[in-house]
């Protein structure tokens, strides 16, 4: 028997914190290894409730289903029903986290985050743009994610957080964070150059690379706002970059 089974798993990603309960050995002991660098002995957070089969619920704030799995979220806990595997906790993670980050205000963005001089460089882009590829360039360390970023007003300043949300460049996962110094939307080229956009441009280049999963018209409208206060603040561009070590001399100071 898992000694801490009967004790949620709490973990700290972004500025969410999340207490996790789990009802299977194993699933709860695949996730110690998943979320590891992101547990948290912090203030108590959101409460998630695991269970195996799903179960007739109260309605909700917010409900999705994938795969067989599904979400409840209320405004004190949330229902995760039907997980079987990691694979399904990670993905109803993401969804649940696309939610609750909204009214901080904040969003999930399929980008690459490497940190320089302290500041976050925020690369979006869809799979196959060449987020790993920048991770794989990156100096030791300097690498928050390849795949999945949360950015998250606070203080009043856009920030950016590590997410234990990877893909195919594995690192030591951590929960850390750094003030933005820009983002920027890549593109393959011969050449490495980074080109200043509008703030509108950005707005129609990041929406594409946010991950919502409501349909509500006044949920949608609050992620417009949200975006468009992000690019307003951050400094926004268009990267061209080669795929060598030479495009990090392309980047802004």
């Amino acid at each position: 028997m898992l000694r801490n089974l009967r004790r949620p798993l709490e973990l700290s990603i972004g500025t969410a914190r999340l207490q996790i309960s789990f009802s299977q050995e194993e699933l709860y002991r695949r996730a110690l290894i998943r979320y590891q660098g992101f547990e948290t002995s912090d203030d108590p957070g959101f409460f998630i409730r695991l269970l195996d089969s799903h179960e007739v619920s109260a309605p909700s704030d917010f409900h999705y289903e994938w795969e067989g799995a599904s979400l409840r979220c209320g405004d004190r806990e949330a229902v995760f029903s039907g997980v079987r595997h990691e694979y399904a906790l990670d993905s109803l993670l993401r969804v649940f986290l696309s939610w609750t980050l909204l009214p901080k205000p904040g969003f999930l963005l399929h980008a690459a985050t490497i940190v320089r001089n302290g500041r976050a460089f925020v690369f979006a882009g869809r799979s196959g743009a060449g987020k790993s590829t920048l991770a794989a360039l990156a100096p030791a360390g300097a690498v928050m994610t390849d795949e999945i970023s949360l950015l998250c007003a606070e203080g009043g300043e856009w920030r950016a957080y590590s997410t234990p949300f990877w893909g195919e460049f594995r690192a030591a996962g951590k929960h850390r964070h750094a003030p933005l110094a820009g983002i920027f939307q890549l593109v393959q080229a011969p050449q490495n150059r980074a080109e200043r956009i509008s703030a509108a441009e950005a707005v129609r280049m990041l929406l594409p690379n946010v991950l919502f999963f409501s349909k509500e018209p006044e949920a949608n409208r609050r992620l417009l706002q949200t975006v468009s206060a992000a690019v307003e603040g951050v400094a926004c561009h268009r990267f061209e970059f080669r795929r060598d070590a030479s495009l990090w001399e392309a980047l802004p100071a």
